[in-house]
């Protein structure tokens, strides 16, 4: 990998990061950790997108470094699920903590699977 592909990434990892910081301002005042499961489902359908593009050799490895680890990866974020979760859970709502976390587990495989679909059937 080269020196250019860790830099693409990098600044990937800065523009996820961004999208999902942008994302928490759809939910105020926070009621439930909407933004995260958008982020985390987006992550899931770009990863799923860059995984098929990658497959079909249509991405160079740079390219999908960059995308998957750099973009994707910025965007999502388990720590914040996790948090999100707790918190939900400690203020007593024990049913909106474990739906969301079944929740986004199921919609993000399912994200994942249709961003596959998508770029494959495009590419």
């Amino acid at each position: 990998m080269s020196v250019w592909a860790y830099l693409a990434a990098t600044l990937g990892v800065g523009v996820g990061a961004c999208v999902r910081f942008s994302l928490g301002w759809l939910d105020r005042p926070k009621t439930f950790p909407w933004p995260t499961i958008l982020a985390n489902l987006l992550g899931s359908a770009l990863l799923g997108a860059v995984l098929a593009l990658s497959d079909g050799g249509a991405l160079s490895p740079g390219v999908t470094f960059a995308l998957g680890t750099g973009v994707a990866g910025g965007l999502s974020t388990f720590s914040s699920l996790a948090v999100d979760a707790l918190v939900l859970w400690r203020d007593g709502r024990r049913t909106a903590a474990t739906a969301y976390l079944a929740g986004t587990l199921v919609l993000g495989l399912a994200s994942a699977a249709a961003g596959f679909a998508v770029a494959d059937a495009l590419a």
